[in-house]
């Protein structure tokens, strides 16, 4: 999650917590997007000059006041990135129920945010439509890292599957039913000094053998029978919490 880093700066307040928060390409010389200038000002109707806070998504920031070309107001600061990241890998789920799973990752601190295609799952995404959600996704998470005054944006992952995951990773926590207590999962992954634990959230028909064949470190979430996007979402925020502890 992000630090709590403030600087000297006028009237408006001293965090990147204090005002609107809008992400640009550049922080030298701002410029917003049409969208989030009608937004902000036609909208929300926030005059031009309010204090807003501008932000690259790589946790730099700068206090600034509206206009189409804001006028920046103050040094560049930064906001360190986590020395632990956190990535969501979830199954796949019909309707809106995934943009849902990525608006509250993105709201926990998430740092990757990953969708799979599993065995079991209902939904698979592949091609144009992969395409297509990825960019949707991204769209989320950004909406969502501006409502929670994020600086860091999370990274939205291509689809993959769960034998990828493994492949790519030794650092994977498999959500499932009959796994250890989560804080002992994730304690004896962390334990290694990983610079990230990737946390698998299987569909509601739950994981196939062969997929559980691939291994993983197994954790239980909770003791009950949960629905995906609820499963992801308390995974994170166990995960995140468990995070925030150590620092």
């Amino acid at each position: 999650m992000d630090g709590s880093d403030t600087e000297g700066a006028p009237a408006g307040g001293t965090s990147h917590r204090d005002g609107p928060m809008l992400f640009v390409d550049s922080l030298d010389d701002p410029v917003l997007s049409k969208d989030d200038y009608h937004h902000i000002s036609k909208v929300l109707r926030e005059p031009d000059g309010v204090p807003i806070v501008l932000c690259d998504g790589a946790g730099s920031w700068r206090r600034a006041s509206l206009a189409a070309r804001p006028v920046t107001v103050g040094a560049v600061d930064m906001v360190p990135a986590p020395s632990l990241r956190i990535t969501v890998a979830f199954a796949l789920i019909k309707g809106d129920r995934p943009e849902l799973v990525v608006q509250k990752l993105t709201e926990l601190g998430v740092d990757e945010i990953i969708p799979l295609n599993t065995d079991n799952g209902v939904v698979r995404w592949k091609g144009d439509r992969a395409a297509k959600q990825r960019e949707r996704f991204e769209r989320i998470a950004k909406e969502a890292s501006m409502q929670c005054r994020r600086t860091h944006l999370p990274i939205i992952g291509g689809v993959r599957s769960y034998e990828q995951l493994i492949e790519q990773t030794s650092t994977v926590i498999r959500c499932d039913v009959g796994g250890m207590r989560f804080a002992e999962a994730f304690d004896a992954v962390v334990h290694t000094r990983p610079d990230r634990v990737v946390l698998a959230v299987g569909p509601e028909g739950g994981w196939s053998e062969r997929e559980r064949r691939f291994g993983g470190a197994v954790a239980a979430v909770g003791d009950h029978i949960l629905r995906a996007e609820t499963a992801s979402i308390a995974a994170a925020t166990l995960a995140t919490a468990a995070r925030s502890q150590r620092v």
